[in-house]
């Protein structure tokens, strides 16, 4: 405070340990570390306000990571094993046959650290991807399975 009472800024280096847990838009408090107490009051308290930053891969929720995952048409159709990364390294995820795009897969404890121990999820959201060039053995099988399938994805709209 200024001498007339009036609040003033003031910049000062702080060592703050973030906890274990800490989540984007929490409010920590650090006792004593804010500004002089007026008139031989104690200092008062610093509030620093957790935000973190985004990742190329993962979208944080809470404690649970979301992470897109490219599947090729015929791995959703008909299943697949596939490699996905994590905090902590790789792991295999198996995708069922018939998946769809948006489905999730729940991938138990690879999220991110909780405060009282454990640690959230980590949500595989499948995204079915088509190839942007085909070769013409490729169109030929595609043309096989158009004239072959019963599909229809806009049967609803009838």
């Amino acid at each position: 405070m200024s001498e007339d009472g009036q609040p003033r800024r003031t910049t000062k280096t702080v060592k703050v340990r973030i906890p274990k847990g800490a989540t984007d838009g929490q409010r920590l408090r650090v006792p004593g570390k804010g500004g002089p107490g007026h008139g031989g009051a104690p200092d008062g308290d610093l509030y620093v306000n957790i935000q973190l930053r985004p990742h190329d891969l993962f979208r944080v929720s809470g404690h649970d990571l979301y992470l897109e995952v490219p599947v090729a048409p015929w791995e959703a159709a008909l299943g697949a094993e596939v490699q996905i990364p994590t905090l902590d390294g790789r792991v295999s995820i198996k995708v069922p046959p018939g998946s769809r795009a948006g489905q999730k897969l729940r991938v138990r404890g690879k999220g991110l650290p909780r405060p009282g121990g454990g640690e959230g999820d980590l949500y595989a959201v499948l995204q079915v991807v088509t190839p942007s060039v085909l070769s013409e053995r490729e169109k030929q099988l595609y043309r096989e399975l158009q004239q072959a399938s019963t599909f229809n994805p806009r049967a609803h709209f009838s």
